[in-house]
């Protein structure tokens, strides 16, 4: 039986890795393309990460099978990874609310100045 749940662990944690891989090479220095793509991607990305955290309590990283334990040391990567992908989307996110507030008190400005260009003629 414990072959079983090694070999369920080891699928779990392959797809873990592809989904936070996929994740990666569409995200790492690029946009999304639809506001909503990130957020999704997010979502499934928390999904994912929960059914791991439910397999991680403390059996699996003492098996022996050496399948489990280089998926679950490329899933310790790709954790590592995600931090500091986090970081930088974080950081992009804040530049661009930056950007966006600028842009609003511009627009702000403008129609105060059209509201009394209007007043004046």
């Amino acid at each position: 039986m414990e072959r079983v749940k090694d070999g369920d662990s080891r699928e779990l944690l392959h797809r873990a890795n592809a989904c936070l891989t996929g994740f990666f090479e569409r995200f790492s220095g690029a946009p999304p393309a639809e506001p909503y793509e990130e957020l999704r991607a997010l979502l499934q990305l928390n999904a994912t990460l929960e059914s791991v955290g439910a397999l991680l309590d403390g059996r699996v990283q003492r098996t022996a099978d050496p399948g489990v334990r280089e998926a679950l040391g490329r899933y310790r990567e790709n954790l590592i990874r995600l931090r500091r992908e986090l970081s930088a989307m974080r950081e992009s996110a804040t530049a661009r609310r930056g950007i966006l507030d600028s842009r609003r008190a511009h627009l702000w400005g403008a129609k105060a100045w059209c509201v009394i260009s209007r007043a004046t003629t």
